[in-house]
């Protein structure tokens, strides 16, 4: 037998050894009518999967999951709540993935893009330790298949010469977007709103004005690749002020400084901001950064505050409800990982175990006391991607997934030509290294298929070095 007989009587018997076993469970669950709703979704899952990996298609799974991801809405199934389509489709690229690398005996290419499997594996000791394991392993197996799906899913499709699909993922926006203005109008317009006005398929302001954000940098990036890019930016521009995201908003200042930046030589892209920093405190910066903590009194959610003033709530501490329940927020993370600093308290629980670590001098008309009945407004969990991860998983995972930062940052600020086709790709996702700080998205489809797929993008530039795969 030749090779190529031997990998195809491989896939063959992996697939009839899957059906077989799904084929069994189904007809377990029809006969003591026990999760059989479960059952026929993985069965479905796994056939779509097959059929993709057979026939090489990954790259029209990709497309869809880009046209799918902002139009998919939570739905409560008997087993889970799930965003559909977008979390059934996602798990059946990762089972395609695994069908196109695991029978062909190529687990090693794994290893030439290790980091955001170190991450997923670094999950583990939190599993381990968990305090509530069902919520710690379906939190692990989201992120498990938003990482196979949307990073090595993108990194197989680009090494077949195809790009990422951010045209298709912008126009699914595009009736999300008509849809949120339809509401807001509805509401005369009402800032006190504006939270709500993207659902179902946003569950609020600050993750679309997130992906308006991330969408504005790419468009900036390749503004001399297609005029279409200049519409986009501006239109990006416009729904990012729009969202009233104050950390959408900053992440934007912060990107473009990067822009700017990049346009100089290597050297000056440090020299500059440690002159200007040297400028700042020199002139009384420190002081004045000192009295906008102490005395600022602007409101993030005030009706009347102008666009400036909400942006300039973000050192409101003192009477600004929403910036008193973050620090609640990562105070309590902070505490949580002091306790338990190697393990956590499992993956995904943090909504549920952080109570009895807040400060009482910061509780305010957000804090939460009972986590099945977060006041108005409130809810969401550590309002930041690394004391999340610092309070959940320990110590190493937020390790691993600075050091993939520390390699993005490396190469896409210090090393690129401004004209590389990694520009737009860094600029992505420098926009939300800044709102990470103050939100977390990374389990979110929409936000995990746009983070990934980028990384993957740009990871894939550093090991090809194929400077026309993006243009």
């Amino acid at each position: 037998m030749d090779g190529q007989h031997i990998l195809n009587v491989m896939q063959k018997s992996t697939a009839s050894m899957v059906f077989s076993v799904l084929f069994l469970l189904l007809a377990g669950t029809l006969y003591w009518d026990a999760y059989w709703e479960l059952i026929w979704s993985a069965l479905a899952i796994s056939g779509l999967a097959y059929g993709v990996a057979k026939k090489q298609a990954l790259d029209r799974m990709l497309l869809a999951l880009a046209c799918l991801a902002p139009l998919s809405i939570k739905l409560s199934l008997p087993f889970a709540e799930v965003y559909l389509p977008i979390e059934f489709v996602a798990s059946a690229a990762a089972l395609s993935v695994l069908f196109l690398v695991v029978p062909q005996g190529n687990v090693r290419w794994f290893l030439n893009y290790p980091l955001p499997l170190f991450w997923l594996i670094s999950f583990l000791p939190g599993i381990y330790f968990s305090d509530l394991l069902n919520t710690s392993l379906k939190f692990t197996a989201l992120n498990g298949v938003f990482v196979i799906a949307f990073y090595y899913g993108a990194l197989l499709v680009a090494e077949r010469g195809k790009s990422v699909p951010y045209l298709p993922f912008i126009a699914a926006l595009l009736p999300v977007t008509v849809m949120g203005v339809y509401h807001f109008a509805q509401y005369g317009f009402n800032p006190i709103t504006i939270s709500g006005i993207f659902k179902p398929f946003f569950y609020s302001h600050t993750m679309y004005g997130a992906v308006m954000a991330f969408i504005a940098a790419i468009a900036l990036g390749n503004l001399r690749q297609k005029r279409l890019w200049k519409w986009i930016l501006l239109a990006s521009i416009i729904l990012t002020l729009f969202s009233g995201s104050r950390a959408a908003l900053w992440s934007l200042v912060f990107m473009f400084v990067l822009y700017v930046l990049v346009q100089f030589p290597a050297v000056y892209r440090v020299v500059l901001p440690v002159l200007a920093m040297g400028a700042f405190f020199v002139f009384g910066g420190a002081l004045k950064v000192q009295d906008a903590f102490a005395y600022n009194n602007y409101e993030s959610h005030d009706p009347q505050a102008s666009l400036v003033e909400k942006s300039m709530s973000v050192t409101n501490v003192q009477t600004d409800a929403s910036n008193i329940e973050r620090l609640n927020r990562w105070v309590s993370a902070l505490r949580m990982f002091k306790e338990r600093p190697y393990y956590g308290f499992g993956p995904g629980t943090y909504q549920f175990t952080y109570i009895p670590f807040q400060e009482k001098r910061l509780e305010n008309r957000l804090t939460v006391t009972n986590p099945n009945a977060p006041p108005p407004g409130s809810g969401g969990t550590a309002h930041s991607e690394l004391l999340l991860q610092l309070s959940e998983n320990g110590i190493l995972t937020p390790l691993i997934f600075l050091f993939m930062w520390m390699r993005w940052w490396y190469f896409g600020f210090f090393s690129i030509a401004k004209r590389s086709p990694l520009l737009p790709l860094f600029l992505g996702l420098s926009t939300y290294f800044f709102h990470m700080q103050f939100n977390n998205f990374l389990n979110q489809p929409v936000f995990a298929f746009l983070f990934w797929a980028t990384a993957a993008y740009f990871d894939f530039q550093l090991s090809s070095k194929d400077d026309e795969l993006l243009r």
